[in-house]
């Protein structure tokens, strides 16, 4: 089975001061992660895990009453305790054979079809990779000729590879290796989740898929949400429903009813 799982427990510091859950932040009326939600669904991934914690119960109620895909959310509430293991929490709850589909929920990519793609690869771990325009900034992911992984760098300043990954699949009988390609890492930090799959693509086999033509924003600071409309309007070629304003805070509690 095939089931998707959005880590959507982050606090968003970059895009405050908002007032509600970076989830919410409305592009054209819609919540942000509605974009990935919607995106799951077209490559039939139609029951999806909402990986969240307690303090965001405005993302919760919104998504759980009002949302369009309601009935496809079923919610974890967790503490917070980084990315990859916002990730990976399903697969408690599932056999070694069925598929966790993930993304981020503050991001708006093309093509569409991207899950699909996923879904047709074979391997166990594979990332979705997207020409970003800006690889310095993501995870970026070096390949060989036969889509393997050879190395994920993370955040430098001059990558060799173009390439950044935005979505992913696992297959939940290697959760457990990829937990322990983690557990490696040292220091203060949460594990980051770019160097636990370059961990793991040094001993086992990860793929890298390349959505040709593709492109990817991540609504990560006021300034990358002000270009979002642009950037919709560039890409799926619809005029605009609402016009940018530097008044989201507002347009963003009326999505969310508080």
């Amino acid at each position: 089975m095939r089931y998707g799982s959005i880590p959507a427990g982050g606090l968003g510091t970059r895009l405050q001061p908002i007032g509600f859950s970076k989830e919410l932040v409305p592009i054209r009326r819609r919540a942000v992660i509605e974009y990935l939600l919607d995106r799951m669904i077209l490559a039939g991934i139609d029951k999806i895990f909402i990986n969240t914690a307690e303090d965001k119960t405005d993302l919760i109620r919104y998504l759980a009453t009002k949302s369009p895909y309601r009935h496809n959310c079923v919610f974890l509430v967790r503490e917070r305790k980084g990315l990859l293991d916002a990730i990976v929490q399903p697969a408690q709850f599932m056999r070694e054979d069925d598929e966790l589909y993930f993304g981020l929920p503050d991001t708006i990519w093309f093509p569409t079809n991207g899950f699909s793609r996923l879904v047709e690869h074979p391997g166990a771990l594979v990332a979705g990779l997207f020409e970003s325009g800006a690889p310095h900034k993501f995870d970026a992911v070096v390949t060989d000729t036969n889509d393997r992984i050879l190395e994920v760098q993370v955040k430098v300043a001059k990558p060799k590879s173009p390439w950044t990954w935005g979505i992913g699949k696992v297959r939940v009988g290697e959760v457990v290796r990829l937990l322990a390609c983690s557990q490696r890492q040292k220091g203060p930090r949460l594990p980051l989740f770019g160097v636990a799959v370059h961990d793991y693509a040094q001993a086992h086999s990860a793929y890298g898929v390349r959505l040709e033509n593709s492109s990817y924003v991540d609504i990560g600071c006021v300034e990358d949400y002000e270009s979002a409309e642009a950037f919709l309007g560039k890409h799926d070629g619809s005029a605009s429903i609402v016009p940018v304003s530097s008044d989201y805070e507002r347009t963003g509690r009326a999505i969310a009813g508080i």
